[in-house]
């Protein structure tokens, strides 16, 4: 009888073993999937916590007919970080057939989150050119912002606009940022 007792105690306890192997198992498995899903939103949580720096405005400022336009820009920070060590360029080309002007129009500026950064830049425009843009000579705008965010990650945007000879202003046709190291 106690050789009987002996083996029914062992049975229950190879069972309770068992059972606590299944439990710590399933434990761990979803311990595993909350760290998961925690590190995930961490994740999601730092790429939307950064700086997110566009072309807020891009227009002629003065008259049409003038021979130096004046082409007001603003680059504004959408993000929730401020941007640092932010360098902004504004080209005008003529497509392949050479450049109205533009440059390098801000260099180390910082960007705080809602605020914008704003400029100007003048280009010649004389009467022979503003007569080939009315008959259809494509103008496109380059921008190009660079800037530092917080713990930093570098970033580039790029924003292209064509001249509309409709409303003889800037429209924007595309834009991307791109993380160019973290």
């Amino acid at each position: 009888m106690a050789n009987a007792l002996i083996v029914a105690f062992t049975g229950i306890i190879a069972l309770a073993t068992l059972a606590y192997v299944f439990f710590s198992f399933r434990l761990w498995k979803t311990t595993q999937t909350a760290a998961g899903a925690a590190k995930k939103s961490a994740d999601m949580a730092a790429g939307v916590h950064r700086p997110y720096l566009g072309v807020s405005v891009l227009q002629r400022h003065n008259d049409y007919n003038q021979d130096i336009w004046a082409i007001r820009w603003c680059v504004k920070n959408y993000g929730t970080l401020p941007a640092s060590e932010v360098r902004v360029g504004v080209v005008l080309d003529r497509q392949g057939r050479g450049d109205y002007g533009g440059g390098p129009v801000c260099s180390g500026c910082e960007v705080l989150p809602q605020a914008e950064l704003t400029g100007f830049i003048e280009i010649r425009v004389d009467r022979h050119i503003r007569d080939q843009i009315s008959s259809g000579e494509p103008m496109i705008a380059h921008v190009e912002i660079e800037y530092v965010a917080p713990g930093g990650a570098h970033y580039t945007h790029s924003a292209e606009f064509a001249f509309d000879r409709t409303t003889q202003n800037f429209r924007p046709e595309r834009s991307e940022t791109k993380a160019d190291r973290d």
